[in-house]
């Protein structure tokens, strides 16, 4: 399965947080190409662009705990069986 093929299909599976994994694992993987070869030329510039990777990790990281917690927190307080009181007549 090639890789366009399975972002489609996570796209239509509505499966966003693997998405966003993927973008940004490709932004830094590319950027640390980019700093690397950058590096070669001028070694001050390729570090300085190797600030791109170390934004993405930490907004990924960030995502991910986000994520989690308004999962949990949907799970834990919509899942509850609502307590109703019988009407008046």
């Amino acid at each position: 399965m090639s890789i366009i093929k399975y972002l489609t299909k996570l796209y239509q599976e509505h499966r966003e947080l693997a998405l966003l994994q993927w973008t940004y694992l490709a932004l830094a993987a590319t950027s640390i190409l980019v700093a690397g070869i950058f590096a070669l030329f001028n070694q001050s510039l390729g570090v300085s662009i190797l600030i791109v990777p170390l934004v993405a990790f930490i907004a990924i990281s960030m995502n991910i705990i986000a994520w989690a917690l308004i999962k949990l927190a949907a799970e834990t307080f919509l899942n509850k069986p609502l307590k109703t009181t019988p009407k008046k007549k």
